[in-house]
């Protein structure tokens, strides 16, 4: 017989969970909106900055410059030539942007790249609400997916690389509409035909996005083994249309550039800004394995012995457990793409999908605090990981918030020299090559030459930089921009010794200026 006093203290018990519950996810909303806040500020800042944030923002809108001219993927056999090292979804749509509301074309890319961030986040709130357990509740689920999509804004990698002119973000954007679709295809099955065809646009925005759809059709192959092979054969039809259009209307550049010129040496020292992210996001990664330990240790008696037609049958009836296997999927063939981040001139933005997939596992395990808010039974979990479900992890995921900064990148360069700067390269006769190509546009002049991919290809002996040296020697430029100088390892990952000596012999003199090094000809030693 159970006692009065019993039934007291079991009801006490779930009262003080509730509360501690209810304000430790009050208070990781309030410092995780905090932080959107100035997420957003940041974003608008960059989108309006005018200058160079990236390194690779020039050379993609030159890209998107020829792309939309019928001059993309072109011969790199003699000067001037580019290497297009993606493929031109997210130029049409940065150049399309920037037509039809009549903005700078810089900031019409940054606009594409914050926006798609925005909705990263949004199908990351949604992912993570359909991989909540029904019998969890509807508030719970929606708490959960708010502060998993929140999540997103505040890693690193997402809010340094969300405003930039690159292709990163619109193509995580399309991964992630992909697999959210996927996931409402376990309810709605002709849905399968919209996530594949986010799978073909992702790869067409940056062609290593294939974590995604092989994460997705591997479990719909477990879970809907029918429902997996009309979503695959729609992908695979998409994709071979695409492919066919854009290699017979470049002539077979397109396939020359994207996979045969996009080349890189491996640098093994590269695989440590892994480490370094990781320690910087602790205590997210801390938050999502604790809580889904407990998650898997709830679920996992349903599927404990069964045969293989046992657990398609559970997942079947269980869309929640086959959107969370899914996750889990994405993110083990996400953390196994880092491995291309030890490519020379790689950055964080490898990182990126790895990272907004990380987000839903952290909105994930919020459930037990969620689900303590609204709990009224005095069934509960053993005391201490009732705790620490209900108020210690949501608590863990308010410091981490709080501990990470808001990137400010518009202070990377003094406003004034840098237009002085692009003065200087306006006024030029002659071209001029530079590590800054925001510069080169912004002056008018095109950008000719991109030091970076052209030294990969020259170490890789697929392209003859004698003709370039011969043209550097006879002074056909009018000076060259550089960040550092010979000796310093940015300097010599983009100039191969060839072609950095070829620099000093006909441009011996130095001058620094916003933060450049301007390598002139011994004819303007006075400038």
């Amino acid at each position: 017989m159970i006692s009065k006093d019993s039934v007291a203290s079991a009801r006490w018990d779930v009262s003080w969970r509730r509360v501690l519950a209810s304000a430790a996810l009050l208070f990781a909303i309030i410092v995780l909106t905090e932080h959107f806040g100035l997420f957003l500020v940041g974003a608008v800042k960059a989108i309006l900055y005018p200058f160079q944030l990236d390194y690779g923002e020039g050379i993609v809108w030159q890209q998107a410059l020829q792309i939309v001219a019928g001059r993309g993927y072109g011969s790199i056999d003699q000067y001037p030539a580019i290497v297009f090292h993606y493929p031109p979804v997210y130029h049409l749509l940065s150049m399309a942007t920037a037509a039809a509301f009549g903005m700078d074309q810089l900031a019409a890319g940054r606009t594409v790249s914050a926006v798609s961030t925005l909705l990263i986040g949004g199908f990351a709130g949604l992912i993570t609400f359909r991989a909540i357990p029904e019998k969890s509740g509807t508030a719970a689920a929606a708490i959960c997916a708010f502060i998993g999509g929140l999540v997103l804004f505040t890693l690193l990698p997402v809010a340094v690389w969300a405003p930039r002119m690159r292709v990163d973000m619109a193509a995580t954007a399309f991964s992630f509409a992909g697999v959210w679709l996927a996931v409402e295809a376990l309810r709605r099955p002709a849905l399968v035909h919209g996530a594949a065809l986010c799978f073909v646009a992702a790869v067409f925005t940056k062609q290593t996005m294939i974590a995604a759809p092989a994460a997705t059709f591997l479990v719909l192959l477990l879970v809907h083994p029918k429902l997996a092979r009309a979503g695959i054969a729609t992908m695979v039809l998409g994709g071979l249309a695409v492919l066919g259009a854009l290699t017979w209307s470049t002539d077979g550049g397109f396939i020359r550039h994207v996979f045969l010129y996009n080349i890189n040496r491996f640098e093994a020292s590269r695989l440590l800004q892994i480490v370094s992210v990781t320690v910087l996001h602790f205590f997210y990664f801390a938050a999502a394995a604790i809580g889904l330990w407990f998650h898997l240790r709830d679920r996992w008696p349903a599927y404990r012995g069964a045969s293989w037609t046992g657990i398609r049958d559970r997942l079947r009836a269980e869309p929640a457990d086959a959107a969370l296997l899914l996750v889990l999927a994405y993110f083990t063939l996400a953390t196994a793409m880092l491995i291309t981040i030890a490519k020379v001139g790689s950055n964080i933005n490898y990182l990126v999908e790895w990272m907004c997939v990380l987000a839903v596992l952290v909105g994930l395990s919020m459930r037990q605090a969620a689900v303590a808010i609204g709990r009224t039974s005095t069934t509960q979990q053993r005391p201490s990981s009732a705790v620490l479900l209900a108020a210690i992890l949501p608590l863990l995921v308010a410091y981490q918030a709080y501990k990470l900064p808001v990137p400010d990148q518009t202070r990377r360069r003094p406003v004034a020299e840098t237009q002085r700067l692009v003065a200087l390269v306006r006024a030029a006769e002659r071209p001029v090559i530079s590590d800054d190509m925001v510069i080169l546009l912004r002056a008018d002049k095109a950008v000719e030459w991109e030091p970076a991919i052209f030294a990969e290809l020259a170490s890789k002996g697929k392209w003859d930089e004698r003709p370039f040296v011969r043209l550097i020697e006879a002074h056909h430029f009018a000076f060259f921009v550089t960040e550092g100088d010979r000796g310093q390892t940015l300097f010599d990952s983009r100039y191969t010794p060839a072609v950095a000596g070829a620099i000093a012999s006909a441009y011996p003199v130095e001058r620094h200026l916003a933060g450049y090094t301007l390598h002139l000809p011994e004819s303007d030693a006075n400038r």
